[in-house]
């Protein structure tokens, strides 16, 4: 697939969203078997600093500036055989866009939701589908990073896992996962099955998570 965003971009992506502020992991929490839709997600949200719209497939988006290039008119998503999310359909394309710049740096990524304990929970990852296979981008691997999401009306909350509250845990000794250290940063190594059990017992502790991010529904249509 011809790539529609420069390589930087992706790094950048990268510093910019998963800058050690939030739990990472090298699995995800969320499989597509275990994946379900969210009813009502699909639109534009917004904060006064930030904005988020998430869609399913291909349709045309019309409007959206990736990572600060300006995309006037209509951007097609077609999938090549072997791209992410080609025939998943259980699964969100998520435009993130910092509203903080006279052009808005955005990024794409891609999120699956499913259950746990009865509470919906997201699952964010770079997406790759722009990125061009060559030595550069062979050095970037993407993370996930887990969050609680809940609608309510025009109102979509997002709670993150923060990445000092496991990092606490581990270093008390008051939880086992695997990991690694990294700098001062904690990659989280578990499997996706060991993520789960992780969740169901630690989900309801406040403590585990970021501020919520409070997001006003702006319009359904894409």
């Amino acid at each position: 697939m011809k790539s529609l965003v420069r390589n930087t971009i992706y790094l950048s992506c990268i510093l910019i969203f998963f800058s050690g502020c939030f739990l990472q992991s090298l699995h995800p929490l969320i499989t597509k078997e275990k994946a379900e839709l969210l009813e009502g997600l699909e639109g534009r949200w917004e904060t006064e600093d930030s904005r988020w719209t998430f869609f399913r497939d291909s349709k045309n988006i019309k409007n959206i500036s990736l990572s600060g290039l300006n995309v006037s008119g209509d951007v097609k998503f077609s999938f090549d055989e072997g791209d992410a999310l080609s025939k998943d359909d259980k699964a969100y394309f998520v435009v993130y866009e910092d509203l903080n710049e006279d052009i808005p740096d955005s990024v794409l990524l891609e999120a699956r939701i499913g259950r746990i304990n009865d509470t919906y929970y997201m699952d964010i990852t770079i997406s790759d589908i722009f990125r061009d296979v060559n030595f550069e981008n062979f050095h970037l691997f993407p993370v996930h990073t887990f969050s609680k999401i809940k609608i309510e009306g025009d109102d979509l909350n997002i709670e993150l896992f923060k990445s000092d509250w496991i990092s606490d845990l581990i270093q008390e000794n008051r939880v086992r996962i695997k990991h690694e250290t990294i700098g001062e940063n904690v990659l989280i190594t578990a499997s996706t099955e060991e993520l789960n059990k992780f969740v169901k017992k630690y989900g309801d502790d406040e403590k585990a998570y970021e501020d919520p991010i409070n997001l006003k529904r702006l319009s359904n249509e894409l």
